[in-house]
């Protein structure tokens, strides 16, 4: 177990505090309506790993977060999620969704997971209210947002109401950060900014991050490994293994050659799967017609 100190107030990671494991064994599901969304997955992410998830549109990429995240079970094969030591909180999650609070502060709605004395918050862990009150300091600045503590999300651009929404997921320290394209309404320059912190904050954290995304920029920039999936029933076409390390300056990795080689070959993938997923809706829907 890791014990937060009143002089250190941010969790470091070491080997107790690498981020929960998880591993699909040959999973497979179907929708109540009996729609079969995924077929044969498997996918291995390790501890502190970042992966990247995209694909056809409607194959079932936020299905595989929803097994992760234990709101859905699979009817075939197994879902092993395997905490660290650390005992932190296991799973958050930001979706595409605006979920900060309209009636609260960037302040108080990062605050807001301390406010909850049960379950796995500091205050039972024996934080005090000056440790925690430095450590929302500590989450504000790490994003950029300070001098917009007292601000309400009215009064802040979109960019930095998801940068909101990412800390209030970030406070508990979670070991397991879940992204269903929580970035897509934000415009580019915004976005690759994000992506800079959002990087920085789980490699700091030692969070285990699971991005679903339509944009391969995204994934091939924040993500150690990118799995390209194929049409429903949807399993892993190909994974790509990404290059870049830990030291990643979101600005300038766009403009690399090796990156730009990178996004044809997630591109090229990509373009198969849509492809084969147009043929295999145009197959069923030549099937229903017949009968």
């Amino acid at each position: 177990m890791t014990h937060l100190s009143e002089l250190s107030t941010r969790p470091q990671p070491d080997s107790e505090t690498v981020g929960a494991s998880i591993e699909f064994r040959n999973v497979g599901y179907r929708y109540p309506s009996g729609l079969h969304a995924i077929d044969g997955l498997d996918l291995s992410i390790a501890g502190g790993q970042s992966i990247g998830i995209v694909g056809p549109s409607g194959c079932g990429k936020s299905t595989v977060l929803s097994l992760i995240a234990g709101l859905r079970e699979a009817q075939v094969g197994d879902v092993l999620v395997r905490p660290d030591q650390s005992g932190r909180h296991l799973l958050s999650m930001v979706f595409q969704k605006d979920t900060v609070l309209p009636w609260l502060t960037v302040e108080q709605n990062v605050r807001l997971h301390y406010s909850f004395k049960k379950g796995s918050g500091e205050r039972r862990r024996g934080l005090s209210r000056r440790a925690i009150d430095q450590r929302i300091r500590e989450l504000i600045a790490m994003v950029h947002l300070e001098g917009f503590e007292k601000a309400y999300p009215y009064q802040l651009s979109g960019g930095m109401r998801r940068r909101v929404a990412v800390l209030t997921s970030v406070a508990a320290f979670p070991q397991i950060l879940l992204l269903d394209e929580p970035f897509s309404a934000i415009d580019e320059p915004s976005r690759v900014a994000i992506h800079q912190d959002v990087f920085d904050i789980v490699r700091e954290l030692g969070i285990t991050t699971v991005l679903v995304t339509h944009d391969l920029a995204e994934a091939a920039s924040m993500c150690d490994q990118v799995y390209i999936m194929g049409p429903r029933p949807t399993s892993v076409f190909s994974k790509h293994e990404i290059p870049f390390g830990p030291e990643r300056d979101m600005m300038t990795l766009r403009e690399r050659a090796d990156f730009l080689e990178l996004y044809s070959r997630l591109w090229r993938d990509l373009h198969l799967q849509i492809d084969a997923s147009h043929e295999s809706e145009s197959t069923r829907d030549d099937a229903e017609g017949s009968h």
